[in-house]
């Protein structure tokens, strides 16, 4: 996440969420760009067989929503996942701003541009047939820690949705993952890839 660009953003609402609010739902007015300050937001559609489908989970310092910048009105639910505090930037007010500040318009489409290649990536992972592929994958985008082992972000229930999966496919992805040797299990969230340090 470029932090610099959300400091140059001009000021936003803050609101806050308890567990299970929903910030918005599907056919709402477009509320414009959201940055999470605290907790985590679910992006969720409803299948037409009734099935919850989490489109994207965003955390501390990540933004959602982005393409109600440029839409009348939101296309899924956006349920707090945890108690947040979400700060909302009016697609009105940023299109002004960037429209007055080349820098600012830049550094939106940079911003925007790189979500694109994210949500690319996070289609690509999900077309891998086998669980053991798609975790793998998913594993391997995590910035490592000073280290060198790596944590998701979120819960691994939570990972497993975003994957596509159940959480006890996700945990028999995990023990297979370990007994081949592609990774290690470090306490409950946090694994470490090859090559693996000594001693």
């Amino acid at each position: 996440m470029d932090t610099a660009f959300l400091q140059i953003l001009p000021p936003g609402r803050l609101r806050r969420l308890v567990r299970g609010e929903a910030l918005f739902r599907v056919g709402d007015a477009a509320l414009g760009l959201v940055v999470v300050e605290e907790g985590a937001l679910e992006l969720l559609r409803t299948s037409p067989e009734g099935r919850r489908l989490l489109l994207h989970r965003a955390g501390p310092g990540e933004t959602f929503a982005e393409a109600s910048l440029f839409e009348p009105q939101h296309h899924c639910d956006a349920i707090a996942a945890a108690p947040s505090l979400v700060r909302v930037h009016a697609a009105v007010d940023l299109r002004h701003a960037a429209s007055a500040d080349p820098e600012l318009g830049w550094r939106l489409a940079a911003h925007l541009a790189g979500r694109l290649v994210a949500a690319r990536a996070r289609i690509v992972r999900l077309a891998l047939p086998h669980a053991a592929d798609r975790l793998l994958d998913a594993l391997h985008a995590l910035p490592a820690e000073p280290d060198g082992s790596r944590r998701p972000a979120v819960p691994w229930k939570s990972l497993a949705a975003e994957l596509g999966l159940s959480h006890e496919a996700t945990y028999r992805a995990l023990a297979r993952l370990q007994r081949m040797g592609a990774l290690r299990r470090e306490g409950r969230d946090r694994v470490r890839l090859p090559p693996f340090p000594r001693g």
